[in-house]
């Protein structure tokens, strides 16, 4: 009998943690329908909650669509009826929103509008970002993120309040196993940086979805079937430790009050409330329903700390986030004098570069003359009179400013890079001054000098370029080289692999360069300046016959002709 009832309460015990968890949810009817709901992000100014449904009749794709952005808006008594938010916003593959700017009028989304698109429309998987013009949203422009490639029908993402980090949830080169969490960064040329894999502890050999970065950029959550949790898929969190991106602290479930039995994702903290919003299979209408979580109330203190210093954030908005931040909490400690605000690191408005000045060929350092030009400030350096390890030397910079290096040496070409101040990923803090490094190189000044314009990558069988974007950020490099140097002359060389008719290899390759010179003379060179001549395959640098040779042998070259 006592074995009976210890049983019996043992099972008890257990059914009530398992809904422990939907017991703390909020649901939210008039988002929800029979079909998948998820992903949702609140406007700026508080009114609009964006959020993605798949499977929908009413979605461009139909019922077999990935996914639709659609919206509701705030009311009196909680958010109207969904409503869809239109063609150009949304294509038949997958389409969420990502995040918006401060100012509300930039939303980053998980697709790109691509002026060559055919069958399935102009609409493309990707990230970038659509422009408000009144009230309406403009179709959305890719952005430039460097190698960026997602092997995985999944994807989404989370962007940081300044805009200049995106935390992207995709199966790519660096991933453990399906899809992983990386991390770009917004470069100075608007570029972004190649997506860097926040590495194992956050990443496992499972699935890392839906990411959601904290306004400090310390803390990110994100789902994962990768580790012990309440149901089969489970919200964590992990505070980052350095600048590096790739160390974290351990991954911490969210537990019973935000997880289930069911599938847990698309975390988000509203930043105007003392509420979080997820999806969840637990108890829904159809697959996934967006229900809201009360954040407990240490976690609002900072959600309404951050909420009060929009119009610091403001005033500050050409400073790197982490500064931003951190001067906005010294004015919050003020405001709020009964909260004990945590400690934060000081507020950093340097920026320390190490140079090194290297030959492209070689990666021998060079001795040139160097001019640095910021502001109304002005530095030379002599890098033959450093006596320095490899000629490397250090300046100091306001962080965010526009500087531009002229460099000069003998035997090589004259070169001109602008750049802005802002720390990379391997940045740390000394001194009060965040740390990082730059290389330049130089091409030699010689009739005959053999260089390769890197990452121009072609679609297959074409003239076409496959990555645009990266491509035409590559040959701006020569573009301005030669722009440096007016009497300067080129030949552009174009191989191929040596798969197939060798006559018509060599006039793909002869196509793909006339494309690049095509390119180059749009952008002001004199098209006398620049020869070119299709080898196909004839010219290979590797003669083995795997797959990492023909990707080698397969390249676009310039010669110094005069």
């Amino acid at each position: 009998m006592k074995q009976h009832i210890a049983f019996t309460l043992l099972l008890l015990l257990t059914l009530l943690q398992g809904l422990f968890g939907q017991d703390q949810h909020i649901k939210l009817d008039s988002l929800n329908s029979n079909y998948d709901e998820y992903g949702a992000v609140i406007s700026p100014d508080s009114q609009t909650l964006y959020f993605t449904i798949s499977g929908h009749p009413v979605n461009v794709g139909g019922v077999i669509d990935q996914g639709d952005i659609w919206f509701a808006t705030k009311t009196e008594t909680g958010w109207s009826k969904a409503q869809h938010a239109g063609t150009l916003l949304n294509h038949p593959g997958l389409n969420g929103v990502v995040g918006f700017s401060a100012d509300g009028n930039r939303m980053y989304v998980l697709n790109y509008f691509d002026p060559d698109g055919r069958g399935g429309g102009n609409l493309k998987n990707g990230i970038s970002v659509s422009e408000k013009v009144g009230d309406e949203w403009q179709r959305p422009e890719q952005l430039p993120i460097q190698y960026f490639n997602n092997s995985s029908a999944h994807l989404s993402a989370t962007i940081s309040k300044n805009e200049s980090i995106l935390v992207i949830a995709m199966e790519s080169f660096q991933s453990e196993g399906n899809e992983d969490l990386y991390v770009t960064f917004k470069q100075g040329d608007g570029q972004w940086s190649q997506p860097k894999s926040l590495g194992a502890t956050i990443n496992t050999g499972s699935e890392e979805w839906t990411p959601y970065l904290s306004e400090d950029t310390k803390t990110l959550y994100f789902a994962s079937n990768g580790y012990d949790g309440e149901g089969s898929r489970d919200i964590f969190k992990s505070t980052r430790l350095d600048g590096s991106w790739t160390f974290w602290t351990r991954p911490e479930n969210l537990g019973t009050e935000v997880n289930t039995k069911g599938v847990e994702r698309s975390f988000y903290i509203d930043q105007y409330s003392d509420l979080a919003y997820l999806s969840t299979t637990q108890n829904s209408e159809g697959f996934g329903d967006i229900v809201s979580y009360k954040l407990p109330e240490d976690e609002v203190i900072l959600v309404e700390a951050t909420e009060e210093n929009d119009t610091i954030d403001e005033a500050v908005a050409e400073e790197e986030n982490e500064s931003e931040e951190a001067a906005s909490s010294e004015i919050e400690t003020e405001t709020l004098e009964q909260v004990e605000e945590p400690q934060l690191p000081p507020v950093v408005s340097k920026i320390a570069i190490t140079f090194q000045i290297l030959d492209k060929r070689t990666d021998a350092p060079v001795e040139a003359q160097v001019v640095f030009r910021w502001g109304n400030k002005e530095v030379g350096v002599n890098t033959a009179t450093l006596g320095t390890d490899n000629n490397k030397f250090v300046l100091n910079f306001d962080e965010g400013a526009e500087v531009t290096a002229s460099i000069e040496a003998a035997g090589f070409l004259k070169y001109e890079e602008v750049f802005v101040a802002v720390a990379g990923t391997e940045a740390q803090i000394v001194n009060d001054a965040k740390q990082t490094a730059e290389t330049f190189y130089l091409t030699a000044e010689e009739v005959g000098t053999v260089a390769e314009i890197e990452n121009v990558l072609f679609n297959r069988a074409s003239a076409s370029f496959a990555e645009e974007r990266v491509a035409k950020r590559e040959i701006d490099k020569l573009i301005r080289l030669m722009k440096s140097n007016p009497g300067m002359a080129i030949r552009l060389e174009g191989h191929t692999d040596n798969r197939g008719n060798a006559k018509l290899l060599k006039e793909l390759s002869e196509e793909r360069v006339k494309t690049v010179r095509r390119y180059m003379i749009t952008r002001g060179i004199s098209g006398s300046r620049i020869d070119f001549i299709g080898y196909g395959g004839e010219k290979p640098l590797l003669t083995e016959d795997s797959a990492e040779a023909r990707e080698k042998n397969r390249r676009v070259e310039f010669v110094i002709i005069r």
